[in-house]
């Protein structure tokens, strides 16, 4: 393997799609060939951040929360995180959530949120002020990143997951003080933990025993709790109904209308209860959410607190007031 390809000018040229397409592909592949670490994915983050645009009207990460995972892990599930985004802003944390839409999975949170009357077309200079409004908001990645739609094609061609994917959701532009992020592959959480070490962001880098990029109910979970320069590891088995045993999930397809009718129903104080193992999922990641941000000792009370917040009504209500919010701030 050439050193070459690790070179930060080699890095930028990759980034800013400067080669030409064939030999911007075997580049992929051979990084995509390389063990990840903390090192390639900071090196990686370094050179794409210097690509984004309108940070500078962006709010500070300082308070605020993203929810988010890497994808890839084969499994059809519900776009759990955009849920868990409306639980937490109704629990009084504030949420800046960065997606796209789906390459390989079903629905992104993108196609959800835009499907459900959340526009994409949140100016920069508005997120502000729907955070302060409604809690939340949704930064649409490539608004923020738009020369990676250069890559696109290259990524396609080469087959399989490349180390875009695994930074994907750490290029959120407001640098998040709080995070849970999601990885479908325990081999690489430590490399993941390792570089936000690095940063001040409390992060719960998780994956379920299944390979999910989340956690999940009735299963074994990975959780490496990143705070204060220390990695901790909090892994455990949670309670709860599970989705699906190993390679079932793999069969089944759940596209976006599937993650509509789930987002409805856990909407609906009159049935939610009836919905217990989408209830349980989304109350499980909310919950980490909750710790991740202090608001909560431990998961198991952020669970609690989920659940109370989704059959009460008040995530419906905050649902509510960030579509009226966003009908306003992206007119």
């Amino acid at each position: 393997m050439s050193e070459s390809v690790l070179e930060r000018e080699r890095i930028a040229d990759i980034v800013n799609a400067r080669l030409p397409d064939d030999e911007l592909v075997d580049a992929l592949r051979e990084i995509s060939a390389l063990p990840l670490s903390a090192e390639l994915m900071r090196l990686f983050i370094e050179e794409t951040r210097k690509t984004v645009v309108g940070k500078e009207d962006l709010p500070s990460g300082t308070g605020l929360i993203d929810v988010s995972g890497t994808g890839g892990s084969g499994f059809a599930h519900f776009n759990t995180s955009t849920f868990c985004a409306f639980v937490l802003a109704s629990g009084g944390v504030k949420v800046a959530k960065f997606g796209n839409r789906a390459s390989r999975s079903g629905a992104g949170s993108a196609d959800l949120l835009e499907s459900m009357g959340i526009p994409l077309d949140l100016p920069a200079a508005r997120v502000d002020e729907a955070i302060e409004s409604a809690g939340v908001a949704f930064l649409f990645a490539p608004h923020y990143y738009p020369g990676l739609r250069k890559l696109a094609s290259a990524r396609k061609a080469v087959g399989q997951p490349t180390i875009f994917n695994h930074i994907g959701p750490l290029l959120n532009p407001v640098e998040p003080e709080y995070r849970v992020f999601g990885m479908s592959s325990q081999a690489v959480t430590l490399h993941a933990a390792e570089f936000l070490q690095e940063s001040n962001a409390s992060t719960l880098v998780v994956t379920s025993q299944s390979g999910l990029d989340e956690l999940m109910p009735g299963s074994f979970n990975h959780v490496l709790f990143v705070n204060g320069g220390t990695i901790q590891d909090l892994s455990f088995r949670a309670g709860g109904a599970s989705l699906f045993d190993g390679q079932d999930g793999k069969k089944l397809q759940f596209g976006l209308k599937h993650n509509i009718d789930v987002f409805r129903q856990l909407m609906d104080t009159r049935s939610v209860s009836e919905n217990q193992p989408w209830l349980d999922l989304v109350c499980l990641n909310s919950g980490a959410g909750f710790f991740a941000a202090g608001i909560t000792s431990d998961i198991e009370s952020g669970i609690e607190r989920a659940r109370d917040l989704i059959i009460s009504g008040h995530v419906k209500d905050t649902f509510k007031r960030a579509r009226q919010v966003y009908e306003k701030c992206a007119a």
